[in-house]
């Protein structure tokens, strides 16, 4: 696999994750998008860190909301 393919295969894998977050949530797409982008759980897809990028993106959208509400209690 190319850089090149990994990239846009992460880049895939982000915005399904947002747009999970949009459905299970029922928020608009930029606080999805600034949620995602917030979260430490981010990081580490980006960063590949423990194969997160293999996990369902229902799944990830959940370990992000979790992490976004423990952050605001």
């Amino acid at each position: 696999m190319t850089e090149e393919s990994k990239l846009v295969t992460r880049a895939a894998k982000i915005a399904n994750v947002i747009l999970s977050i949009c459905e299970l949530y029922h928020i608009s797409l930029p606080e999805a998008t600034d949620m995602f982008y917030s979260s430490s759980t981010a990081t580490m897809i980006e960063d590949g860190i423990a194969d997160l990028q293999c996990r369902s993106n229902k799944y990830l959208a959940t370990l992000i909301w979790e992490e976004q509400n423990e952050k605001a209690n």
